[in-house]
């Protein structure tokens, strides 16, 4: 009997029978290939959940690697301490489907409506707090994965340790054993992504290809109880086996860890298979809006698609949770705008590329254009070209047309196919500009590449939607725009949906009157402009946000982006964190004429764009309003803003305040509609009392109303709130003057040129005031 000193000397029989190892390789494949294809299923999942940011793919990632990690060592652990290895790992799997499939049911995107902040958790933060914020978005972003993820994730590292436990008997045989484990579960993972990516997903969806992925890990257990089924097990020796040359386990019953596995498994599926089909998808995406309707909900190759429709306000495709594209009146001005205003900025147009189909409304818009007679559509996903007929009362079937010709690739790499001087115009209206890879289109290089394939005097048009992504990332996108064309200006699509507009030429000017020609050799095209509030030259050009010269000056110290710094898809952790405005500095609506000279003369606008100064006043109240400021002016507009802006798209996004009201009443008083004039500065008081601007314009239009007391008393009020508004002064005096008070009127045209001395107005009526009254002409 050999003595406790002989205890490292032991050998264990050799046991080389290869019917273990193949079964259990084929068990750890099975487990592998359930693995894989389920991390492929949450990456869908949580970008339904929380966007397919570079943030939510590092962070599932992580979790996913770090519980995989601490499951490698409890396994580990788990097999040096005891001799049923198959037992435990049949066990594990069944833990896994039950865990895996109720990770997936609990989850929905109301997990994320419990933000106490509300709009993030780092919006209440200040710049101070800029750590305690990141902190605070890593715990929202990371919670419903914790609950999803964490425990399956676990649970698949317990696998490989437990199956190495199982047929690792023979001293000589570890490493070979071990690599033909590594290579089945290697070979199981792979397949089961490929399996999940690119059959499953797109042809079962969500929720079935988890039943399927959950099937095939709960019958990993069956090879596994094949392989013990009556073999000997040497494993686990202790002192006391130590007389033993040959420690075995007696034959194998059917084990209670096999049907515990089973039953666990089993009425985990059961639970799961009672679900509406469609119940994952659904619940990840949310209730519906009050009023809205789904139309349908499906699982394409790379996105789940929802076509969701709300009386009055149109059809959306929703992809991956996230609305993509609208027939609502205001989306389809800013989609359509992309394509109509530099076609209409051309002399015939007959090439154009659209990268990103949408809905078709920037396609169908292109394809109006009489002299365009190819459009190149790229668009990556044939699923939502194939949900392209929900749309057509907007698109008009327009895959249909002869001009449209249909490429399912990469909108770059389509490009990189194309020879130099291709096109006439290349649009692009790509997904989330904070998604990952979504920066490809959006970097310096990229612009470089689309102008060399632009004509000569060829444009790039491109959607900028500046809410997505913080102040100083859209400077950077600016920025590699401007590198490229300089001649860059900034349109205003809708609300915050904005537009650059670039040319491939020296210049990038617009003619009013040019503008009116083409929209009237064009009926189709004004037709579709007058629907999206676009139809008159005014409109057109009272887009303009930011001129080439404010482009420049706001984007100076600004690092553009690039292919290797991709800067958008950091600024943005996920859902949470969307809801920006609209960077100050690119925002000047006093420089329009930079980009249409022609639209005014001596400082007026031209009869072409009509009310162009009072449309640009307002626009400019949109942009520097709030985000929660800006809300629908429907009584503005009843009041008198229709007749400023006949179209009625200002009074959806210019806040109904004050301010809004006196821009409206100065427009009808230079048209000489001064009844209504009075009507909008009193309602521009109701809103705010003390606003001098207000009792001002007041006071000037019920002057020329004739009634003078109660001009004169708004236009005191006005000076009283803000004495050093010159022209206020001298309006009053005047209005005394003419009321016989000629000693105060005296008083307030003097202070009105001790404001400013080049007031002419005030000193001719002073001077006028002392040849009529010698008393008064010899005050000093």
């Amino acid at each position: 009997q050999p003595g406790a000193n002989d205890v490292r000397s032991v050998r264990l029989q050799p046991d080389l029978s290869t019917r273990p190892v193949v079964l259990t390789s084929l068990a750890l494949a099975m487990t592998g290939l359930a693995a894989l294809g389920m991390e492929i299923l949450w990456f869908r999942h949580f970008t339904i959940l929380l966007g397919g940011f570079r943030a939510v793919f590092s962070l599932l990632l992580t979790l996913i690697l770090l519980g995989i990690g601490a499951g490698s060592l409890a396994g580990g652990a788990l097999d040096r301490r005891t001799r049923r290895p198959a037992e435990w790992l049949m066990v594990v799997q069944g833990l896994f489907v039950a865990s895996t499939l109720f990770g997936l049911a609990g989850a929905d995107v109301e997990i994320l409506n419990s933000d106490p902040v509300g709009g993030g958790p780092g919006a209440a933060l200040g710049g101070t707090a800029v750590a305690v914020g990141a902190l605070a978005e890593l715990w929202f972003n990371t919670r419903p994965m914790l609950g999803e993820v964490a425990l399956p994730a676990l649970l698949m590292g317990f696998s490989f340790p437990l199956a190495n436990g199982v047929i690792q008997r023979a001293e000589q045989a570890v490493g070979r054993r071990a690599g033909i484990l590594y290579l089945s579960n290697t070979a199981g993972a792979v397949c089961g992504s490929l399996l999940a990516g690119f059959v499953l997903l797109p042809a079962f969806g969500l929720q079935m290809s988890a039943t399927i992925l959950s099937i095939v890990a709960a019958l990993a257990v069956v090879p596994l109880y094949v392989a013990c089924f009556h073999e000997p097990r040497s494993h686990g020796v202790t002192e006391k086996d130590v007389h033993n040359l040959r420690v075995s386990v007696p034959p194998w019953p059917v084990s209670r860890a096999v049907v515990a596995s089973l039953v666990t498994a089993g009425v985990a599926l059961a639970l799961w298979l009672r679900l509406p089909s469609d119940y994952v998808a659904r619940r990840a995406l949310g209730p519906p809006d009050e009023g809205e309707r789904r139309l349908t909900v499906s699982d394409g190759l790379t996105e789940l698609i929802a076509v969701t429709e709300l009386p009055g306000k149109g059809r959306t495709l929703v992809t991956n949770g996230h609305a993509m594209s609208s027939t609502r009146t205001l989306s389809q001005r800013y989609m359509r705008a992309l394509a109509h205003i530099p076609l209409l900025s051309m002399e015939r147009p007959e090439t154009v590329l659209v990268i990103g189909f949408g809905v078709g409304n920037t396609t169908h818009a292109a394809t109006l254009h009489p002299s365009v007679r190819r459009v190149d559509l790229a668009d990556l996903s044939r699923g939502i070209l194939a949900h392209a007929p929900y749309f057509a009362g907007a698109n008009r079937d327009v895959l249909a047309s002869p001009k449209v010709a249909v490429h399912i690739n990469d909108g770059r790499q389509h490009l990189q196919m194309q020879p130099a001087g291709s096109y006439d115009l290349v649009v692009l209206e790509p997904p989330p500009i904070a998604y990952a890879g979504v920066s490809a289109l959006y970097s310096r290089e990229f612009y470089a590449l689309a102008r060399s394939r632009l004509k000569p005097g060829g444009y790039l048009s491109q959607w900028l939607p500046t809410y997505q992504v913080p102040p100083e990332t859209t400077l950077a996108m600016v920025r590699a725009f401007v590198d490229i064309f300089p001649q860059a200006v900034l349109l205003s699509g809708a609300e915050s949906d904005l537009l650059l507009l670039g040319v491939r030429g020296d210049r990038l000017e617009i003619d009013p009157e040019r503008l009116a020609a083409a929209l009237a050799r064009a009926p189709e095209v004004r037709a579709d402009l007058e629907r999206v509030f676009l139809g008159s030259p005014r409109e057109i050009a009272g887009t303009v946000v930011g001129s080439s010269r404010t482009l420049a000056d706001a984007t100076r110290d600004a690092v553009p982006v690039r292919d290797d710094q991709p800067l958008q898809e950091y600024g943005v952790r996920s859902m949470l964190t969307f809801g920006h405005g609209v960077p100050g500095s690119i925002v000047a609506l006093d420089r329009i004429a930079d980009w249409c000279p022609r639209c005014f003369a001596d400082g007026r606008p031209v009869a072409a764009v009509g009310d162009l100064d009072t449309y640009s006043a307002l626009l400019d109240l949109a942009y520097s309003a709030s985000p929660g400021d800006v809300v629908a002016a429907r009584r503005v507009w009843e009041a008198g803003g229709r007749e400023i802006d006949g179209s009625g798209y200002l009074g959806a996004i210019v806040p109904e305040s004050a301010a809004t009201h006196n821009v409206i009443g100065i427009g009808l008083a230079q048209r000489g509609a001064l009844d209504r004039a009075v009507v909008e500065f009193r309602a521009a008081l109701a809103l705010e009392p003390d606003n001098a601007a207000a009792h001002w314009h007041l006071g000037a239009a019920l002057a020329s109303t004739g009634a003078r007391e109660e001009a004169a008393t708004h236009l005191a009020r006005s000076v009283e709130i803000d004495p050093r508004n010159s022209q206020a002064q001298s309006d009053l005096g005047l209005m005394l003057a003419v009321l016989g008070r000629f000693d105060e009127a005296v008083d307030h045209l003097q202070q009105a040129l001790a404001l400013d001395p080049q007031l002419d107005e005030a000193r001719r009526n002073l001077d006028l005031l002392r040849q009529q009254r010698p008393r008064v002409a010899a005050q000093p």
